[in-house]
């Protein structure tokens, strides 16, 4: 009799196992397919942003380089500096492009996904940062003009460092809070779980 129960009771032990380890399998399958459609969503957000930065260069070096030619004073420097400083954003625009038609969300990890989300939510941070600077840099410049022999230059380049500069601010903080409004809902309530460790199975039996 004793023999039987114990038999029963390691039979029962190695079910729960096997139940426990299934569970937590297709569990952390899940999750991993949860964070790979986060990341699809970023992906596809972060697109029509780059859209959107590409738009922004192209109609300003357009406009900067037909004014630049065409006005004089202040506003030819204006336009001259609109139309230099986007193509560097052309050039981030176009490469951010390229970069995320190479990305595969599917072929990511866990970890791959939320590295690359916390890191980029730093890095548009650290462009708010800058963006402030360039400004800051262009209320220097018109101030400087006020004292200096090339008055239209500075006044012009400062006007275009506070356009720029205001634009990429309000861009890099609407993205930033876009992505962190699409983690509130499609990745922090799942991860919540896992980090707090409050995800878990209890058996009692009495023999």
């Amino acid at each position: 009799m004793l023999t039987q129960v114990t038999s029963t009771a390691v039979w029962l032990a190695l079910c729960l196992c096997l139940t426990v380890f299934t569970h937590d399998a297709r569990g952390q399958a899940g999750l991993t397919e949860q964070l790979r459609s986060f990341q699809a969503e970023r992906n596809s957000i972060n697109h029509t942003a780059m859209l959107v930065l590409g738009s922004w260069a192209v109609g300003n070096i357009i406009v900067g380089t037909y004014g630049n030619f065409t006005a004089t004073g202040q506003a030819k420097y204006f336009h001259q500096f609109n139309a230099l400083w986007n193509v560097v954003n052309l050039g981030i625009a176009g490469f951010a492009l390229l970069s995320m038609g190479e990305s595969d969300p599917s072929s990511m990890t866990g970890l791959q996904v939320l590295k690359d989300h916390t890191s980029y939510q730093s890095f548009l941070l650290l462009n708010a940062g800058l963006d402030v600077a360039y400004m800051s840099f262009g209320l220097y410049l018109r101030e400087r003009s006020k004292t200096s022999s090339s008055a239209d230059r500075l006044r012009g380049y400062g006007n275009s460092l506070l356009l720029q500069g205001g634009f990429l601010l309000a861009f890099d903080l609407v993205l930033y809070f876009v992505n962190d409004h699409i983690a509130a809902l499609q990745l922090y309530p799942f991860l919540e779980p896992v980090l707090t460790g409050s995800a878990g199975i209890g058996v009692r039996i009495q023999l």
